[in-house]
């Protein structure tokens, strides 16, 4: 997995969720806080995005990703504040 790749992924998804559950952003970018103050998701929101994005990475990648896992929750660095650090976090899902 090339983290350009994935990256790209992200965002995309984001549009594209953002744009089917009518959620008012302007213009999504890598730093685009998703959870918190400022953020485009409250939990919920969230987590529906997550299924998403899991569903493309498997059809794309012929593998099962579990993004709001333990794992996830329990890191020091949220992977849910922007799309860098989700990429970088699903980067890590595939090293293991």
């Amino acid at each position: 997995m090339e983290e350009k790749i994935i990256k790209d992924i992200v965002i995309e998804a984001l549009k594209e969720f953002a744009d089917n559950n009518n959620i008012e952003t302007e213009r999504i970018t890598e730093s685009q806080k998703l959870i918190g103050r400022g953020g485009i998701f409250d939990s919920i929101g969230l987590v529906h995005f997550l299924v998403d994005l899991e569903e493309i990475l498997e059809e794309k990648y012929d593998r099962e990703f579990n993004l709001s896992s333990e794992v996830a929750m329990s890191r020091t660095t949220s992977p849910f504040l922007n799309p860098i650090e989700l990429t970088k976090f699903i980067l890590e899902l595939d090293e293991k």
